[in-house]
């Protein structure tokens, strides 16, 4: 896992389209912009929202190759943790859970989530006073803008803060202004007030986005809807699971989006022409970054008790596959099972297929899988949280409903419908990582048996953030 030595005065990259059905994430901004007198009008406004959007996407120039790597904190790092993928190559402390402040890569979220957050926040201070840009692109524009600074936000706040324990002081630093070097010391907030802001946010971008937006990895209002009610479920205080129950079930009803009709199509035929994907997050056309983790190196196979979780499952058959030798890892060890999720193509002899590199921050199953897991959670009508579940696992080509069936009590149906959050969601978006947790910790530890210690739930704050910032305190050990 690549370590990211990124500060917060982040360049907000600027990438030249329209706001307009012509946006196009896929052209790689060829100026840069920090904050300051930017935005003149709507064009200058979408060029540096869309430097946002690659904020979001991690994009990054590798080796003079323009990629995004999202797949490198938000599909591999969670689902390491999970214990559904390993790492060929050595113990990164990652699927151990024995991450360090000073662990290689373990700054990895952190950076992403407060170069976003500040992408964010230079954009929003930027955009507001500007008198030019018509009231209802504004309202869209601070909308989109303000989904993704409370998606970094609730990245730092799950990974890092005791998001379990709404009273702890140990919650993130809550920053509303660009970074700069006279406000660079800000203690974290409690867990309390990082949740209202987060919130908060949400509720903003629910109000402005579309119902579709021109393009599939632009916001739109069902994605901030399954955003607050990613946040909710962890949260979990009186009244937050009925909420996670009325935000699904309104973006499966009410949303424009269908489950695709074998969940398999979405990452190996359709990609973005799903109408399953509400949320896509789009690679440039030149990128290899993925593929050659997974495919050429296989540098992150799925693990002894991923394989385990499947068996009997039809996803044994794509989601990871024997690599026949084909990658770097496998010639050395003989074979491994290589994560197969997104490639379709020989694993023998490795060629990039067309959809290898996308990858997706919320689909339409997500929303399912919640409001069965917050009816559970919330002591619900079970026979409809059962119907949510068999859904999904019918769209996975199950056929045998046997276990949910014979499922009588909320506790034991909370455990299948994450098992099926811990399957559908590896290595794709950190909801598999999410859901783990939310179990009861002992059974938590059945998946993951090096979950010892409830501190391990969250991270460590890496030393690189302690060194720059007097005010930050680590979390318990």
């Amino acid at each position: 896992m690549k370590h990211k030595n990124i500060k917060y005065l982040v360049i907000i990259f600027a990438g030249i389209f329209l706001w307009s059905c012509k946006k196009e994430l896929n052209v790689f901004p060829t100026t840069s912009e920090v904050d300051g007198n930017v935005i003149v009008d709507v064009n200058s406004a979408a060029t540096v929202l869309n430097g946002v959007y690659y904020q979001f996407a991690d994009a990054q120039n590798n080796y003079n190759v323009q990629t995004i790597e999202w797949t490198n904190v938000n599909e591999i790092f969670p689902s390491e943790m999970a214990g559904s993928l390993t790492n060929a190559a050595y113990d990164d402390q990652i699927y151990s859970l024995t991450i360090t402040p000073n662990t290689f890569g373990g700054d990895y979220i952190w950076d992403y989530g407060y170069k976003l957050v500040n992408a964010a926040n230079g954009f929003i201070k930027n955009v507001t006073p500007v008198a030019k840009i018509p009231a209802a692109t504004k309202k869209q524009m601070l909308a989109e803008a303000k989904f993704l600074r409370a998606f970094g936000n609730s990245e730092l706040l799950l990974y890092y803060g005791q998001y379990y324990d709404p009273t702890s002081k140990y919650g993130i630093i809550l920053r509303d202004e660009f970074v700069n070097t006279d406000n660079i010391n800000v203690a974290r907030s409690g867990v309390a007030a990082a949740y209202t802001s987060i919130l908060a946010d949400c509720d903003t971008a629910i109000a402005g986005l579309p119902a579709t937006n021109t393009q599939t990895y632009y916001a739109n209002a069902s994605a901030a809807k399954l955003l607050k009610a990613r946040v909710l479920i962890n949260r979990g205080l009186a009244g937050d699971y009925a909420e996670v129950i009325s935000l699904t079930n309104d973006v499966i009803t009410n949303g424009p989006f269908a489950l695709e009709d074998s969940v398999k199509n979405i990452f190996l035929t359709q990609g973005f022409n799903s109408k399953e994907v509400i949320l896509g997050v789009q690679p440039f056309a030149l990128q290899t970054f993925k593929c050659q983790q997974n495919q050429f190196i296989g540098n992150y196979p799925v693990s002894d008790g991923f394989v385990n979780l499947l068996q009997n499952d039809p996803r044994n058959q794509w989601v990871y596959r024997n690599d026949d030798g084909g990658t770097a890892y496998g010639s050395v060890y003989g074979s491994i099972n290589e994560l197969a999720k997104y490639y379709s193509g020989s694993t023998a002899i490795p060629v990039q297929t067309a959809l290898a590199e996308y990858c997706y921050a919320f689909r339409l199953t997500e929303a399912y899988l919640l409001e069965a897991e917050a009816i559970t959670l919330s002591n619900g009508d079970l026979g409809t949280a059962k119907t949510l579940l068999k859904t999904i696992k019918s769209h996975a080509g199950i056929t045998d409903f046997t276990d949910v069936n014979n499922t009588n009590t909320a506790a034991a149906l909370q455990v299948l419908v994450v098992k099926e959050e811990i399957k559908n969601f590896v290595a794709e978006n950190g909801a598999d990582w999410f859901a783990l947790r939310r179990l009861p910790f002992t059974t938590a530890q059945t998946i993951q048996p090096a979950l010892k210690s409830v501190n391990q739930l969250i991270l460590p704050i890496p030393s690189s953030e302690i060194s720059v910032n007097s005010l930050v305190v680590q979390n318990p050990e």
